[in-house]
């Protein structure tokens, strides 16, 4: 599964388009006239909201809440911030979110890779792009909130029309797997 996530340079607050397997499918927003950022996901044929993304205070390191159409309550919160290793606890599972040399992100799943995206380097007239490879079977509505959290504690858009990301120059947690491939 490829999924690409597009956000809107030349707009009030956040917004993304997001495509599924190149079919525009969800679109998030962020609230505009809150304290702390509160990203929603919906789907985008009929707009109603798949996910709740919450940040909450925090000294240093990104700490946020996912709220699921479902009520559940999601905890992503960071294991080290110079190692760039986050990490978001379900009822039954332990997701890992790894950042590698570049603009690399790894995403496992009770150990097991489960996808990865890559940042764009540089953009024009837009904001930040991702491209996200996971297997067939994963939440990826969830896999697309972790992109959206960290897209958002890094705030790096200012406003300018040329982005350059030269990504992370510092030190990995886990070393980024080039054998693995989406199923």
């Amino acid at each position: 599964m490829r999924i690409d996530i597009n956000q809107k340079k030349i707009s009030i607050g956040s917004q993304y388009i997001i495509y599924l397997n190149s079919k525009e499918t969800y679109y998030a927003e962020r609230e505009l006239f809150t304290i702390f950022p509160i990203i929603n996901l919906c789907l985008k044929e009929n707009y109603i909201d798949r996910l709740e993304i919450i940040k909450r205070w925090s000294w240093i390191s990104p700490k946020y809440d996912i709220e699921m159409i479902d009520g559940q309550r999601l905890e992503f919160r960071t294991k080290s911030t110079w190692n760039l290793h986050y990490q978001c606890t379900t009822k039954n599972d332990i997701y890992d979110i790894y950042g590698h040399s570049g603009r690399k992100y790894s995403i496992y799943k009770n150990e097991k890779q489960i996808a990865y995206w890559l940042e764009e380097a540089v953009t024009f007239l837009a904001g930040d792009n991702y491209k996200i490879f996971a297997n067939n079977d994963t939440e990826h509505e969830l896999i697309i909130a972790f992109c959206l959290i960290l897209d958002n504690a890094s705030s790096k858009t200012n406003g300018s029309i040329f982005t350059l990301n030269i990504g992370n120059i510092g030190q990995e947690t886990k070393e980024f797997n080039t054998r693995w491939k989406p199923r």
